[in-house]
């Protein structure tokens, strides 16, 4: 069984090529996180979680979220995060959530995405993500064959600087940097209510027919992205950037 968690279409992608190869079945964990339901999965083929990297680590709330869940069948259990920098020691703290389900834990593939992030960094242009996106198809090829030999994904040597990313950056990125009070819509907005839907934490309400978000936000960046009018701005940081969506890519 594969578990997705997707944003802005870079694991979802992931997730859906490889229960394609596997002929496995796909879930989407969104409306699970969304609406508060602890999920019971049963397989009999080894689980894979799909998943971005946030600041070097699983998402801080799909960590606390699997820690609420019921997994049976299958014990053994693959990670596969995508990135656009490393994965930095990503491995040891998805370990210890899984030990705790008394999981199998098979490792953590890493696999480079295209960059997302548009409230800190730019976007690479369309022919070098189309470059990405080919090399992550190869990857794909390498996953399916680890899983279905039911060997462990290789485990990769982490350096002092992967180790401090995700023990010292990353909760000082959420206490301070992954805030929400930058986030305004401009006058495009048209109510349609579509950013408040596809906030995996509910943080976005309506006021005066505008979007209004309320201190819990992980910047996942879904409602810029996928704001159909591209209304949402993040303070002068995304202000002429187009925002991010797989699928925009993958029409091209």
């Amino acid at each position: 069984m594969i578990l997705y968690f997707s944003a802005t279409g870079n694991s979802e992608f992931l997730a859906k090529s490889l229960g394609d190869e596997l002929g496995d079945e796909v879930v989407d964990l969104f409306s699970y996180i969304k609406e508060g339901r602890s999920g019971v999965f049963e397989s009999d083929s080894p689980f894979v979680l799909v998943c971005p990297t946030y600041s070097w680590r699983v998402p801080l709330f799909l960590s606390k979220y699997l820690l609420t869940c019921d997994f049976k069948g299958s014990r053994d259990f693959y990670v596969v995060m995508d990135y656009g920098d490393s994965c930095g020691n990503a491995y040891y703290y998805i370990k210890e959530d899984l030990h705790k389900l008394d999981l199998n834990f098979k490792g953590l593939y890493g696999v480079k995405m295209p960059e997302n992030y548009i409230m800190l960094f730019d976007l690479d242009s369309p022919e070098t993500n189309k470059k990405i996106i080919a090399g992550a198809k190869n990857e794909i090829g390498n996953i399916v064959s680890y899983i279905k030999n039911m060997e462990n994904f290789p485990e990769k040597k982490v350096g002092i600087v992967g180790k401090f990313q995700s023990a010292v950056i990353n909760p000082i990125f959420f206490k301070f940097i992954a805030k929400d009070k930058k986030f305004y819509a401009t006058d495009k907005c048209i109510s349609c209510g579509l950013c408040e839907k596809v906030c995996v934490l509910n943080n976005i309400t309506y006021k005066k027919a505008r979007p209004v978000w309320n201190g819990n936000c992980t910047h996942c960046s879904a409602c810029i992205s996928k704001c159909p009018v591209s209304a949402i701005e993040y303070g002068k940081k995304t202000q002429g950037k187009d925002p991010y969506l797989l699928s925009k890519i993958l029409e091209d």
